[in-house]
């Protein structure tokens, strides 16, 4: 059964989820930001602290409907949720070209974060269609985010150079609405009962299976991977959203900065397909210890390196291991508690990783550039976050020996 689970409709399924978070709010609006943080200050005289509050109100507006994006999901279903957000989300992003005002940039800022969908209906679309080979399923779909970072660096970086930052949200805007909607809509659908050997067995055993989210919520496994994943894409997303001002500081030029940034998601698109192939193999949370390891090898190679060379290396490795260890949120969460509240209970992590690791994560590191006259202090903060992160794995109990 595990080798048919890849068809011609469940790979569409996929792929539809692969570009739609390359070209959601979550993909190339965080992945990009950092280029947008020099332009947007000098327009508005803002000091980095100030610029990074449109990240933070985009991320707390997200962790805010979260839950309700989650059971709204496993209420109606992936697919009617998904296509209302995205059809919904392509306006604010097409206004962020026409605004004249902080007010409005604001309040833009918070309508994408109230209207992004994030990870949630792809994991559980995909655990619909996946089961023996979800983790691969899982880690391919990771690439929405590993081959994103570097398309989208290149699209935002000849969009601000062409027509401005407004021009580039312009671009941003485009992309959703008549790119990803119309995927979304000719390939994303939930598999109907009985569709196929291995779509038909994924849904018959595992949609109805499961812990209810309050079982979740009094499990020391759910803690456990919401700790892991706040400190890691606390990490993650801080080198996304100050990565080019970061290395402009360590002697770069923008051009640069931006070739070294895009070594995060080289290292992301290669360590999310390996993760998720190991996590099919390899029957323990700990798998993912190795990835740890090289996360905080890399932060720490960071906060030394003074080359273009050294620096594209050490962002390599904060890419290949952060985003092994921050692409196994889903995988672990199916096994620990299978699809039944699947929404709700996925929907609860995101409140914790979008207000603290993005929100107050991305504002956290302007203020303490801000205090410190440079990025030095929060380098080091990043360091310990990934350490932390790495630590914690090795209090992860084992998977029940069923799935749920």
């Amino acid at each position: 059964m595990a080798q048919r689970e890849f068809s011609a409709t469940s790979g569409g399924v996929l792929l539809a989820s692969v570009v739609a978070i390359m070209l959601g709010p979550t993909g190339i609006l965080l992945n990009t930001f950092s280029l947008f943080i020099a332009p947007m200050s000098a327009e508005y005289a803002w000091d980095r602290a100030e610029v990074s509050l449109l990240v933070t109100l985009f991320g707390l507006a997200v962790a805010i409907t979260s839950p309700l994006k989650g059971w709204l999901i496993d209420r109606w279903g992936a697919r009617r949720t998904m296509l209302g957000l995205t059809a919904a989300l392509s306006l604010p992003l097409l206004g962020l070209a026409a605004v004249n005002a902080v007010w409005q940039l604001y309040a833009l800022f918070l309508l994408i974060g109230l209207l992004a969908p994030g990870n949630l209906p792809y994991g559980r679309i995909l655990g619909l269609w996946f089961r023996q080979r979800l983790g691969v399923a899982y880690g391919l779909l990771g690439l929405g985010f590993g081959v994103g970072g570097p398309l989208g660096l290149l699209v935002g970086h000849q969009s601000l150079e062409a027509w401005g930052w407004r021009g580039a949200f312009l671009v941003y805007g485009v992309l959703e609405l008549g790119l990803a909607l119309p995927l979304l809509a000719w390939l994303f659908r939930e598999p109907a009962p009985g569709a196929g050997v291995a779509a038909g067995a994924a849904v018959a055993e595992t949609a109805l299976s499961g812990s209810t989210a309050p079982q979740a919520w009094r499990s020391a496994s759910f803690w456990l991977v919401l700790g892991n994943q706040v400190l890691a894409v606390f990490v993650m997303s801080g080198i996304m959203t100050h990565g080019v001002p970061m290395l402009v500081e360590r002697g770069l030029s923008r051009g640069e900065a931006g070739t070294a940034l895009s070594a995060l998601w080289v290292g992301m698109m290669l360590s999310q397909p390996l993760m998720g192939w190991l996590l099919d193999r390899v029957a323990t949370p700990r798998v993912a210890l190795p990835f740890a390891l090289a996360a905080v090898l890399g932060m720490a190679w960071f906060l030394v390196g003074d080359t273009p060379s050294g620096l594209w290396l050490a962002v390599f490795l904060v890419g290949l291991g952060g985003g092994g260890e921050s692409g196994t949120t889903k995988y672990l969460l199916m096994r620990y508690f299978g699809l039944r509240s699947f929404g709700v209970i996925y929907g609860s992590i995101q409140p914790f990783t979008f207000a603290l690791s993005i929100s107050l994560g991305a504002y956290l590191l302007g203020w303490l550039y801000d205090r410190a006259e440079g990025y030095g202090t929060a380098e080091w903060v990043l360091l310990a976050a990934f350490s932390l992160a790495a630590c914690s794995l090795f209090a992860f109990r084992p998977y029940p020996q069923k799935l749920p």
